[in-house]
């Protein structure tokens, strides 16, 4: 739905919450330029409306901001559709038949590279190995990763051409697994060890990039999302080519949501290439550069989450720390200097120890800095280090979806000392911490109306455990739908424009045909999202 620029637009016959307590509920908003001119009563907007306004009359629907996942991987999920698809994956047996598949399918294929299955599903749980992987192909290299993103399982052939071999040193912040009884490598590749068989994929240009952006984009929309941050630049090699992409489809209008994005920069090379790109780089109309992205540790499927106990189910590791502590600080005191802002995965509580000394390091060095770092993930936490956040103003970017598969496993995982304030939602937000909610897509479905489910309930999909997994960390309606409106505009800087549908923000706003907050909290995953909004105009269906 277009509209001439200028004119003024009035929603009409709707039930708008509007997030803002000054005004909480209207039944009409006008619109112009892409931003909210007003809200208030049917008879008020139409008063504002001329003789050449638009109407658009949404038959007594619901309006709502429109949904914003606060940390995602949009270009990571658009490549995934193409590639092997192992979410369902219930076995070994049937990781090893989609392979197969696959390659029957798409005979022109010269790496075989899939992702999303999950081992704790798996009887027994194990990851797949060399071996395993050698049954679907010794011609073709493989790669599967694993559902966190965070492990690989790679065939015999992918070791060769990476040239990894029993006599191969483990990569600082990473773990090559090795059969105990002869020393070779198993096929299996923890964090870093990931890049040296990675580094050898074929790179897509800046179409095929394109393509998959737009892909994952309009997927995306069509669940209510007006705006996604994500994580798509990587390092100063890999940022051109991404980035130019993003640019191409912003200029053109091709983007159909609102992008703000997020740079992984491992070293201070390549954080300071980011730092003269941000400098440089004006903010488009739907594309804006955002965060340093740095990755403390890995994930708890993987057991490489960094903790400060060792893992109940496996005694002999605590996880994986990607720095030291110095190397730590030193990147986010740069990330200061240059006022740029941070967010650090960390998911175990060491990881977040590390993290909180180097913000609170960076502070004390760079007393100027624009401050707002946050905490990607923060899922096993302790009762000090939430203290710790909410005197230092640290932002928790959480995903709520990650509980209905988590929690199956991770008392089993950490033990029941460090499981007591894990995914603390309602402890943070009780603390005063600001949270902002996300899918971390691919590893889970961007829905956010999934994920207000999972925040409301803490259950897995048949609705076990009664009453919710630790039901005292369970948010309301109201908290779970600022998880994913003003808690992800605050975390990105940009409360003054998105959050709440209130006069001069944007004119972001996603139509359901049911108010969430009177419908039981299971009726939120049948809900299907009529339309989005991003600056007034129609995105989506």
């Amino acid at each position: 739905m277009l509209h001439a620029p200028g004119t003024l637009t009035v929603f009409l016959n709707a039930r708008i919450l509007t997030l803002d307590p000054r005004r909480p509920t209207a039944a009409a908003m006008a619109v112009q330029d892409g931003l909210i001119l007003a809200v208030g009563t049917q008879e008020e907007m139409l008063a504002l409306a001329g003789p050449e306004a638009a109407l658009v009359d949404l038959q007594g629907q619901v309006v709502l901001p429109g949904f914003h996942d606060s940390h995602m991987h949009l270009l990571s999920w658009g490549l995934t559709m193409d590639g092997v698809q192992l979410t369902g994956v219930r076995s070994m047996r049937e990781l090893i038949a989609e392979g197969q598949a696959y390659i029957r399918d798409n005979p022109g294929r010269q790496w075989i590279i899939g992702r999303g299955f999950s081992d704790e599903v798996f009887t027994p749980r194990r990851l797949p190995t060399r071996e395993d992987l050698d049954q679907i192909s010794t011609v073709h290299p493989i790669i599967f990763t694993r559902v966190c993103g965070h492990i690989c399982s790679v065939n015999s052939r992918a070791l060769e051409l990476a040239g990894i071999n029993g006599e191969t040193a483990d990569p600082a912040g990473g773990r090559i697994d090795r059969d105990p009884a002869t020393g070779q490598p198993t096929g299996v590749l923890r964090e870093n060890a990931m890049d040296l068989v990675t580094r050898l994929l074929p790179s897509p240009t800046v179409e095929d990039y394109k393509r998959a952006i737009c892909r994952a984009g309009t997927e995306a929309a069509a669940l209510g999302l007006t705006t996604v941050q994500t994580n798509d630049l990587h390092g100063a090699s890999g940022l051109q080519d991404r980035l130019q992409a993003y640019l191409d489809l912003d200029q053109a209008g091709q983007l159909p949501l609102r992008i703000i994005l997020q740079a992984s920069t491992p070293t201070l090379e390549d954080l300071r290439a980011y730092a003269e790109i941000y400098r440089s780089c004006q903010p488009g109309a739907q594309l804006k550069l955002g965060p340093v992205k740095l990755y403390a540790d890995g994930s708890l499927g993987g057991r490489t989450a960094a903790l400060s106990l060792p893992y109940a189910d496996a005694p002999e590791t605590d996880g994986v720390l990607i720095y030291q502590q110095a190397e730590l600080d030193a990147l986010v005191c740069t990330a200061a200097e240059y006022d740029l802002q941070v967010a650090v995965h960390a998911i175990g509580d060491a990881a977040l120890d590390q993290v909180l000394n180097s913000c609170e390091r960076a502070r004390e060095r760079h007393p100027n800095w624009s401050w707002r770092p946050r905490v990607i993930h923060a899922q096993i936490t302790r009762y000090d280090q939430l203290e710790r956040m909410a005197r230092l103003g640290v932002v928790a970017d959480i995903q709520p979806i990650f509980v209905p598969t988590d929690l199956h496993f991770v008392e089993r995982r950490v033990g029941a000392t460090l499981a007591q304030y894990a995914y603390a939602w309602k402890t943070m937000q009780r603390l005063g911490i600001r949270t902002a909610g996300g899918s971390d897509c691919p590893v889970e479905p961007c829905n956010p109306l999934a994920g207000l489910h999972a925040a409301l309930t803490r259950q897995d999909g048949t609705g076990y455990p009664p009453g919710g997994w630790q039901p005292q960390e369970r948010l309301t309606i109201e908290e779970a739908l600022q998880l994913f409106s003003s808690g992800p505009a605050y975390a990105a800087h940009e409360e003054h424009l998105k959050g709440t549908l209130s006069p001069g923000k944007l004119a972001d706003f996603v139509v359901l045909p049911a108010d969430p907050a009177a419908l039981d909290p299971w009726e939120l995953l049948d809900l299907k999202v009529s339309a989005a909004y991003v600056g007034g105009l129609q995105m989506s269906p």
